[in-house]
Parts: structure tokens; sequence; C-alpha cells
């Protein structure tokens, strides 16, 4: 049987006969595409065993359809949908069966871009490392993840970023919000609070919400996230470049946040830093500070790092690096949630990274993006009257803000650059804004312009829009 006749559900409850509610079922089905022109169907016999029905419901349901125009019986071969379906009333459907199709946007992505992707390779490794899969694997007896992928990560952390670690403390998980869940449950006592960075990753702040954590806000400045007089429980803190704003923490504010922590200790308390560390790999000058766990020796810090940035989003792996008297606590906490990293991928992972086509994949990655970021700052030059901007240093986005007469909201309540946002929507032209990654108090106005996922045509098609949008929004009857 197909999925689309798995998918039948009967009321053996109702008033209404079985065999007119199969009938109007496999209609539907038919009507929606899930059950394709020419497509067999399952004998009446089969349908009938499937269904918990009579045979003479099935076969009644089949004929009906028959007589209808919908399905074609073919002597010793069986049961068809009809190539050429009878017309049909179009209010008589569902809207759902005609949705409408989304328009494509040009947008400004900051996502590993698909089309460099070595698919090949990676398909070669998937290949040899499930040539003989392990039984544990199968069965999934691997909660903290695949030992031979722990191994990889610790020594690709050691070579990349100078963190020493062993394989031991490293946790694979499914990306960053499970990292963040992980950590919450694991260290998390009630009433603590998150200290998060403002502005920060929109999502990080909607999933705390979610959790049920109270949020302090950690103002930046030039160095970085700014350390509060009296900071206990979590602190997510992004020391190598902050998002949104790429930031570097300078090597004093590390040292004073490593100062808070012993303070908090010394007082009985204890403040946990999780350090987020998402895109470290693209760095294109100078060179990137060792991590902060690194300089810890109070085992309170945390280092979590994602594969999607680098490989692909749909890859969903990512991992936590936790101080050794730390990961006992951390794995009973990914064991009591449930493990929902694909650990079916990660055997391909560790086989991609032993045989250098991670290594080769990143490098070939920073030039590319490199020449997409130098790209994108040539054809802001156009839109200097209503932005400006820094040339960042790493990373795959830079931040545009928008000149002082357009800070603050409009007379509408509305902050200006979501004004323009709206206005680029109905032209096509997806905005990440920056005022909505603030989560409270006053908020800057100006927009994350990613440049790893369009080509340089594409680019072009989205400034002409931009520009146009802040044209539009922007002039001097509207301000």
């Amino acid at each position: 049987m197909s999925a689309a006749t798995l998918s039948i559900s009967l009321d053996h409850q109702a008033r209404q006969p079985i065999y007119l509610q199969l009938q109007d079922v496999l209609r539907s089905l038919i009507q929606q595409g899930r059950l394709q022109k020419g497509e067999r169907l399952p004998s009446s016999r089969e349908l009938a065993q499937a269904l918990g029905i009579s045979r003479t419901s099935s076969l009644k349901a089949y004929d009906n359809l028959i007589a209808e125009g919908f399905l074609l019986s073919a002597a010793k071969r069986g049961v068809f949908v009809a190539q050429n379906l009878p017309v049909i009333e179009l209010q008589s459907l569902p809207v759902s069966v005609f949705p409408k199709p989304e328009k494509p946007m040009l947008g400004f992505d900051s996502v590993a871009n698909v089309e460099t992707f070595p698919a090949r390779q990676w398909a070669s490794c998937l290949r040899r490392s499930w040539l003989k899969p392990d039984a544990g694997l199968m069965m999934g007896e691997y909660p903290s993840g695949w030992p031979l992928l722990k191994q990889r990560v610790a020594d690709y952390l050691r070579d990349l970023r100078g963190l020493d670690c062993q394989a031991e403390q490293v946790l694979i998980t499914a990306g960053n919000r499970d990292a963040l869940t992980i950590l919450v449950q694991a260290l998390m006592v009630p009433n603590n609070a998150i200290w998060l960075e403002n502005p920060c990753y929109a999502q990080m702040a909607s999933l705390f919400t979610l959790l049920g954590k109270p949020l302090h806000a950690l103002p930046l400045d030039e160095e970085g996230a700014t350390v509060p007089d009296t900071c206990h429980g979590m602190a997510v803190i992004t020391p190598n470049r902050q998002y949104p704003l790429g930031i570097v923490m300078s090597p004093q504010r590390r040292q004073a946040w490593l100062d808070q922590q012993q303070a908090m200790r010394e007082q009985g308390k204890r403040l946990w830093l999780i350090e987020d560390d998402y895109d470290s790999e693209f760095v294109y000058q100078g060179r990137t500070h060792v991590p902060l766990m690194q300089l810890d020796r109070q085992q309170g810090t945390f280092f979590v790092g994602s594969f999607s940035k680098v490989l692909f989003r749909g890859l969903r792996l990512g991992f936590i690096v936790a101080p050794p008297q730390q990961v006992r606590r951390l794995m009973d906490s990914q064991y009591f949630l449930g493990s929902s990293s694909a650990l079916g991928m990660q055997p391909a992972l560790a086989e991609f990274m032993e045989t250098g086509g991670f290594a080769s994949h990143l490098r070939k990655m920073r030039r590319f993006y490199l020449a997409q970021r130098d790209h994108l700052l040539h054809a802001l030059d156009g839109l200097s009257t209503w932005l400006q901007w820094e040339k960042n240093t790493g990373g795959m986005h830079l931040v545009a803000y928008l000149r002082e007469p357009w800070q603050g909201k409009h007379a509408s309540g509305l902050a200006w650059d979501k004004l323009v946002a709206q206005r680029a929507e109905q032209l096509g032209l997806k905005l990440n804004c920056l005022s909505s990654h603030y989560f409270t108090g006053n908020r800057v106005n100006g927009f994350i312009l990613g440049y790893s996922q369009r080509d340089e045509r594409q680019m072009s098609q989205a400034i002409g829009l931009f520009k146009l949008c802040l044209k539009e929004v922007l002039s001097a009857p509207a301000r």
C-alpha cells in the first residue's frame, strides 16, 4: 500500500456508511494529488484487510469511483487512478487542494552555501561509513554521540581553536537549540536567571522564555558583553564574534568574566558561562582568540558549536564541550531529555573529517565567503545616504545601521528598519531587521546582511530592491 492509502482513517461509529466514507477519502486523495494519475491501488481484499472493514465495503467504494471516472479497472492487472479525471466544480474542492505557491524571495542569507557543498565526497563518506554498520549505532546505544565523531571533534577543536579537550568531554547534539536545552536542564536551579547579550540571536531569547527562565540583558560596548556587578545563574556569551554585531571580546573583558565567575563562587553561588562559538571558522583578518573555556580553571565554562554553519543547515549536528567535572551531569540531562541528534549521520561526518574533506571544504568556503563579502561591501556604496557600516573581519554577515535621522521609531510606533522591511517584502525582498534581535531596552535600527548564499547577480538584484525601498520609505516627506 502507498503512503497515501496508509493514511486512510475511517470512523466506525459514524452514521455515514463505511463505503461512503472510504469513497469520499479516496476521491479527496486523488483530487489533492496524493494518489497520482496511473497509480495502482491495493486490491479490494488488501484494502479491506488493512482498514479492518468488509470486502463488500471496499468493493462498493471502488465501484462507485469507477462509475464517477476517478478509477479504472483493468482485467488481471488491478485498479488504477484514472489518467483523465472528471471535471469538477472548483467551488466543491477544499481550498487546501490548491495551495498558493510561495514566491521565492531575494534576500541576504547567512546560512551555509549548499551549492558549493562537495556532495560526491559526502556521498562516498556515507557509503563507506555504512558498509559494516555498528550494531550499537543501529540500536541507538550512543546517546552522547558516536565515539569516533567525538574524537574527531576534539581533534578539530584542538587544531583549529586551540581548545585542549578530550573526546570524553564532547557531547554530540542536534544543534544550538538542543545544546542550550540540555545545559538549562543540567545546570539551572529554580529562580536562577539567564543572562543574555542584547541584541542576540532572536530565537535564543525565545527558547529561554519558552523554557520559563527569566532573562537579564547584558549590554554591549566596544569590548563585548559587559559584566554586571552581581551575576549568577547562566550567562550565554559570544566572545569570538558577537551575534549579530560582530564585536570581538577584548582579553581584558574575557578576564573580567572569569573574575566574576570566581567572585560568585566565593559567595557560595555559581555562574555558568556558555561560550557560543557559532562561526569562528570564517576569519579573514587576524587570528581568533583562544576560547574562554581554555582559560577557565574553575570548570564552569561550556563550549558550544554547530556544523550547520560550515556544511549545511539540514545536517542538524552540533556539540557541547563540558569541563571534566561536569560531563556526567550533562550526559544525564541529555539522556533524560532524549537524544535528538541524528545518530545515523554521525559516522559519515566522522569519516568526512578524518579523510580531510571537512578541512578542504572549510578552506574553500573561507575564500568564497571573503569574495562574497567584498562584493557586498562594494555594492553597498550606493546606499551610504541611508546606511553606515564597518568592514567586518570574519563571519558570514555584516550589520548596516540606519543613519541618525532614522534611529528610534516612526510616528506609527514601528521601528524604521521594520518599515523598510515591510515595503521590501511587498517587492519580493526579505530583510533581517537588527531591531528584532533586542529583547528589551532601546533598540538600534539596522539590517543584518548575510552574503553566503546568493551569487553576484542575485546580490545585485537584492541591492537594487533594497535601495528602492530605502529611498521610498526614508524619503523627506516620510521623515
